[in-house]
């Protein structure tokens, strides 16, 4: 977690078209090996992006291949593969773990699941102050992390808040509820900057097999982009990956801020020179939304003071139904096939006699809007209605 990292990184980059688990073989020993990551230490946490329920192919969440090759290196160097990852505050762990299968794939794979408190109970976290920081000055990690490797595995894709969403925002999703809102708060771009001054993984590969483009983190485009870039210095990597989706690093607030005060990093490629294999679309820039957005995290404070623990403000938005990319039922197509119940993973989601969605309950995994034979579903929110 705070490994001394080269003052020159190699920066692999490999294609994926003979598969995602031969390519990240490929361009682990590209970067030097696992040997060289894991150094020696007993335990290796794994910190894929599960913000939410939508499954790799969608170009949301860090593909299963990847994480099973990566655990595979671990065991190889005699340490244990740990995941730790909670999703986005708007959305229930349990459930997403439920949605994308993660509790059935560790178990195939030998790989342990940690379950941090997600509100930051003392006993499950400390405390970093990074030299430096300018709106985050302090914020908790897993105390694990004090004596494991941290290996950072996002998804090459866009923000909708955020612009892109690679390796130096990646970490974001180990950190308590708390200390992320105190991110949204304070300012997202400074804070990702703030963050990385403490939080330095021993290794970055972003999955860029499927990524996204457009309205992402979830409900973008999908990119099938067939790549896996690879590195130690999180800068380095996600100037590496804007260039194979010709975007330039200035456009990104969070970039551009880390190259103004960290100053650009050095690198030599290890790999294939791929170009620019796609032009990504960058979000468009609501300011209202934006704004909305942002607004919720201050509020969240006052909020979180009289209601349950592990409530927010956001939860309690969204499952509403008023607000969020959402499903919604056209009684006039439906003809209660029941095929959107079957595809739900969750219980107690869709009332097929009434043709109402329960939000509360609702994980906007839109399974049900892909498997509607009677395209009877609609989906609702920021990223466009969908008919």
């Amino acid at each position: 977690m705070v490994a001394t990292q080269p003052a020159t990184d190699t920066i692999a980059i490999t294609r994926t078209f003979d598969g995602i688990e031969e390519a990240t073989h490929r361009v682990i020993a590209q970067i030097g090996g696992m040997e060289s990551v894991i150094r020696g230490a007993k335990i290796a946490i794994l910190k894929p992006n599960f913000v939410a329920g939508r499954n790799a192919e969608t170009g949301s969440t860090t593909n299963f291949g990847l994480m099973k090759a990566v655990a595979e290196e671990v065991r190889a160097c005699g340490a244990e593969p740990v995941l730790c990852e909670t999703p986005g505050t708007e959305f229930d762990r349990d459930a997403t773990y439920t949605i994308l299968g993660v509790e059935k794939f560790c178990a195939e794979n030998g790989i342990r699941i940690l379950r941090v408190d997600p509100e930051g109970g003392e006993a499950d976290w400390v405390e970093l102050q990074p030299a430096g920081a300018k709106k985050l000055r302090r914020y908790r990690i897993p105390r694990i992390l004090k004596e494991a490797r941290l290996i950072n595995l996002p998804v090459l894709k866009t923000h909708v808040v955020s612009t892109m969403t690679l390796s130096m925002k990646n970490p974001m999703g180990i950190l308590p509820r708390p200390d992320r809102r105190s991110m949204h708060t304070f300012g997202i771009d400074q804070s990702i900057v703030d963050m990385n001054l403490g939080i330095k993984p021993d290794l970055n590969i972003v999955d860029g097999s499927v990524g996204q483009d457009g309205e992402g983190p979830l409900y973008g485009d999908k990119a099938d982009l067939q790549v896996l870039v690879a590195g130690r210095d999180s800068l380095a990597v996600d100037l590496a990956c804007c260039q194979i989706v010709g975007v330039k690093p200035r456009d990104i607030p969070h970039l551009k801020l880390a190259l103004e005060q960290m100053g650009k990093p050095s690198w030599t490629l290890a790999g294939e020179d791929v170009g620019v294999i796609k032009k990504f679309r960058l979000p468009e820039q609501k300011a209202l939304y934006r704004f909305i957005f942002w607004m919720m995290y201050p509020l969240d404070y006052p909020y979180t003071w009289v209601a349950e623990r592990g409530k927010h403000l956001c939860t309690t938005l969204y499952g509403t139904g008023l607000v969020g990319t959402r499903p919604q039922i056209k009684e006039e197509s439906c003809t209660r096939c029941g095929k959107c119940v079957d595809a739900c993973p969750l219980p107690n989601v869709i009332d097929i006699k009434t043709l109402k969605v329960n939000y509360s309950t609702c994980q906007r995994c839109l399974l049900c809007y892909e498997a509607c034979p009677e395209n009877a579903i609609s989906v609702k929110g920021y990223s466009g209605a969908r008919q």
